[in-house]
């Protein structure tokens, strides 16, 4: 049964938020997944690295940080700012083809990088090509192409798919650090280049297209799932039709303008510090836990149990994202819990009570990241949502790049007491720019969110 002509009276908004879930649905997922996977796997692995590249190199601990992980959020910054334009101007599918293969072969190449400098521009390639893989692959796709009834479901599932990446690497570095750390880059990267052809198989948002007045191609990927889930014996609903505003370029300003002006400013600021408090422990606890004293056995295996939280939260989060109160408010709930259980973790000294408190730290972390993810692909217009969320996605990026070469710096002359007392301010403002300048989204249309 072709839908194609008989739906072309409605928009390809309208017909896509009326499609059940379909099997079309949970390949795509699984597909978003796998790039994520890897991008978490990179994020997780510079952390585990860094004491043992402190040690290869002879350079100091603060150096370390600064080469192998803050370098790579300053790459991130610009990758995400240039390849979110491209994905905003010749496609979604375009950029995730393009960032995988930098990705990889960046990977592939920081093993034999011959000092610490080769090695540092490595990372900021490795981080150019990862920035745009979560907030445009999986946060932006899942919202232009799932049910607003599921969507925040669905994304929490894919998530919690790819934060099996950390006990992946965490598994690794038990077996290879200290004086092996190569191999966790070379697996990285022979992983990546595995799924760059399966790439291929994910199809370009039918919103994009369609505001970029590329009916005909929208309309043959929507019939597609409408056909298959007639074929599945589901059943179509008349589709409730949304305003959809059709342009060939990409007008950036317009994110700055109207209603919209108030959500760049909550979201920019936003993004400039909930990446401290995210990766001021995610990046770094490895190198908290080497520099309370524990041996590079000690901490990793610790680190796993501590890492296990953050599977865990993310799988809360797909019970709760959709039926909690509003993801405003869940939002603003897990960063300020987060910052609580960061100054715990600070002052903590025995092994129980740094695992105990690790691991809820990482669980309210991965609860806010989810929730947090969805929410900011949700409250801007598709015409520039790629191109605006990117743009203050890499203020995060660049916000990490900043204050993470801080925190480095905190860490080594004050002690983790003090970096995670700096991590709960930051906590305190992302809390109250959420609470203040945040609208309400939960459950409703994407287009009608971002009116």
């Amino acid at each position: 049964m072709k839908l194609g002509m008989s739906s072309n009276k409605h928009s390809i908004a309208a017909r896509l938020d009326r499609i059940p879930w379909t099997s079309l649905h949970t390949k795509l997922l699984i597909l978003l997944s796998l790039g994520e996977f890897f991008d978490l796997y990179d994020l997780i692995a510079g952390g585990f690295t860094v004491a043992p590249i402190h040690l290869y190199y002879h350079v100091s601990i603060s150096t370390s940080i600064f080469y192998t992980i803050a370098i790579f959020f300053l790459g991130a910054f610009i990758g995400v700012i240039l390849l979110g334009y491209i994905g905003d101007y010749l496609g979604r599918r375009t950029v995730i083809l393009i960032n995988m293969a930098i990705m990889s072969l960046a990977y592939l190449l920081t093993p034999f990088s011959p000092n610490i400098y080769v090695l540092g521009a490595l990372r900021f390639l490795a981080g150019f090509g990862a920035g745009p893989e979560a907030i445009l692959v999986v946060d932006i796709m899942s919202t232009e192409f799932f049910q607003p009834s599921i969507r925040g479901n669905r994304l929490a599932i894919a998530y919690t798919i790819a934060w099996l990446a950390p006990l992946v690497v965490a598994g690794i570095a038990v077996f290879v650090l200290p004086t092996h750390w190569q191999w966790i880059f070379w697996i990285g990267g022979l992983g990546i280049l595995s799924i760059i052809p399966l790439r291929f198989m994910i199809p370009e948002s039918p919103r994009w297209l369609e505001v970029h007045g590329k009916y005909d191609e929208a309309d043959k990927i929507v019939s597609k799932f409408e056909e298959q889930a007639i074929k599945e014996g589901k059943k179509l609903p008349e589709p409730i039709e949304v305003e959809v505003i059709k342009t060939k370029k990409v007008p950036l300003s317009d994110a700055f303008k109207g209603p919209y002006l108030k959500r760049m400013i909550m979201l920019i600021i936003f993004q400039f510090f909930q990446a401290a408090v995210y990766y001021g422990f995610t990046s770094l606890a490895p190198t908290v836990l080497y520099e309370k004293g524990f041996t590079f056995a000690k901490s990793t295996t610790m680190t796993f149990v501590i890492y296990t939280g953050y599977f865990i939260g993310s799988v809360i989060s797909i019970f709760v994202i959709e039926k909690l109160f509003d993801r405003k408010w869940q939002i603003v709930t897990y960063i300020i819990l987060a910052g609580i259980f960061g100054v715990l973790f600070g002052y903590s000294k025995s092994v129980a009570l740094l695992e105990t408190t690790g691991f809820l730290l990482a669980t309210f972390l991965n609860l806010f990241s989810n929730t947090y993810h969805l929410y900011m692909a949700e409250i801007l217009p598709t015409r520039v949502r790629a191109a605006a969320d990117l743009l203050q996605y890499s203020i995060s990026r660049l916000g990490t790049f900043i204050l993470l070469t801080m925190l480095g710096s905190i860490l080594v002359s004050l002690g983790p007491s003090a970096l995670f007392l700096v991590t709960f301010v930051f906590s305190l403002i992302v809390g109250i720019d959420i609470a203040i300048l945040g609208p309400k989204v939960t459950g409703q249309k994407v287009e009608v969110v971002a009116k």
